[in-house]
């Protein structure tokens, strides 16, 4: 199993082009508000080797079972904004972005950005490269899984440097946001592309959903006040 230097680059430059700018980006800068950074950095680490494993090991065949990723797709989506509301609690509840166990902090970083990526396009080109190059699922692994680090570690890096100028419980607020941003646009692309759903219903459901959550997060901030 040699590693093909060729394989590596087309693997690594097309993983990195799609993932720069991806909203997993602000996702990786929202965790770097919560957490210490090297528990971001291992969090992440875990999540891209076995996101990418799995893209290498399966091949194309994951990317054949669609139910399988629409249920994903699906539960991610509420999952992000859940987290996003669990966050503004415990922000709520203390200031410091060091909350829970190192080992709490890796598992929730790896969770959620395994939960972002799984099924998104840079794993589904994991997959289409380990598929196109059987033979060099090595040369596949690494170009993507570095291709993801260099991507991700920006985003960690900006999120470092804003909480230099921005006070840690505005950065915690905003990151809180973040997630539930974040997961209002996964239940649109998951309605509109894994469902099917049309524009305007799609629109509305996910209007419905955002109205809760802002409800649910005015609730949490109001209560958090009155026990001041």
């Amino acid at each position: 199993m040699n590693l093909d230097f060729g394989i590596f680059l087309t693997t690594f430059g097309m993983v990195l082009l799609m993932e720069m700018g991806d909203k997993t980006q602000l996702l990786v800068m929202a965790c770097a508000s919560k957490y210490k950074t090297r528990h971001v950095l291992a969090g992440i680490l875990i999540a891209i080797i076995a996101l990418n494993l799995l893209a290498v090991i399966l091949g194309t065949a994951i990317g054949g079972i669609k139910v399988i990723q629409d249920v994903v797709k699906a539960a991610a989506s509420l999952l992000f904004i859940l987290f996003g509301l669990l966050s503004l609690r415990q922000e709520e509840e203390t200031a410091s972005c060091s909350t829970g166990t190192s080992t709490g902090a890796i598992l929730a970083v790896a969770l959620a950005f395994f939960l972002a990526e799984t099924g998104d396009k840079t794993q589904l080109s994991t997959l289409s490269f380990s598929a196109l190059y059987p033979d060099s699922p090595l040369s596949v692994f690494a170009g993507s899984t570095i291709a993801l680090l260099i991507a991700d570690c920006i985003g960690l890096a900006a999120g470092a440097v804003a909480l230099k100028y921005i006070p840690v419980r505005i950065m915690a607020l905003i990151s809180s946001f973040l997630f539930i941003a974040f997961g209002l646009a996964s239940e649109w692309t998951t309605l509109r592309e894994n469902f099917a759903v049309d524009e305007s219903k799609a629109l509305i459901i996910v209007g419905i959903t955002a109205v809760v959550s802002l409800l649910t997060a005015a609730l949490i901030l109001i209560f958090g006040q009155l026990k001041k």
